[in-house]
């Protein structure tokens, strides 16, 4: 019985985990929609930093979850509520590829490399190729818009691993999450 209960508890911390997680993305992302967008197509923004958590601290699957429900609620409450799924999957590749490769890297880079390249190659895959190649295809973005979304990327990717290595010094934070399992 006290087994099924710990397994309770440890699913509602991880899922209250994953709320937050969205939550911040959420926020980041319309935050930074209506201060740093560029014409359309191009935007700094942040939103990105809860999936890669989700991705690290609880797995590439949930990071993946993370990732699909941040880019569906971001579009419901924008002004222009259509879901792109190419953006969709760049979104939920975000998550996965920051759990995938913290997995592979942190027992042989330990410490704050694991969490950049992580970082890095989430941003690289998900926000770089997929998303901004997808933004060629469907909204007819120049071919060097992918130069400016690399170049917010790379300012993205330093500001949300620093961000992340500060969760990491708080102990209290690591004590609620203390499994790396996936849901």
């Amino acid at each position: 019985m006290k087994q099924n209960v710990r397994s309770g508890r440890t699913a509602a911390k991880k899922i209250t985990a994953l709320a937050m997680m969205t939550a911040v993305s959420v926020v980041l992302g319309i935050i930074c929609k209506n201060l740093f967008t560029i014409g359309v197509l191009y935007r700094f923004t942040l939103e990105n930093l809860g999936v890669i958590m989700a991705g690290i601290f609880v797995g590439p699957l949930s990071g993946a979850a993370v990732g699909v429900a941040v880019d569906v609620i971001s579009c419901l409450l924008s002004t222009n509520p259509a879901v792109n799924p190419l953006i969709t999957v760049g979104a939920a590749c975000v998550g996965a590829t920051a759990g995938l490769v913290f997995r592979a890297v942190h027992r042989r880079i330990p410490g704050k490399g694991s969490y950049f390249l992580a970082a890095a190659s989430a941003h690289l895959l998900g926000q770089v190729i997929i998303k901004q190649f997808a933004k060629m295809i469907m909204y007819k973005m120049p071919w060097y818009g992918v130069f400016i979304g690399a170049g917010f990327s790379a300012v993205a990717v330093v500001i949300e691993t620093c961000v992340i290595l500060a969760l990491v010094k708080n102990k209290q934070i690591m004590r609620f999450l203390n499994k790396n399992d996936d849901l």
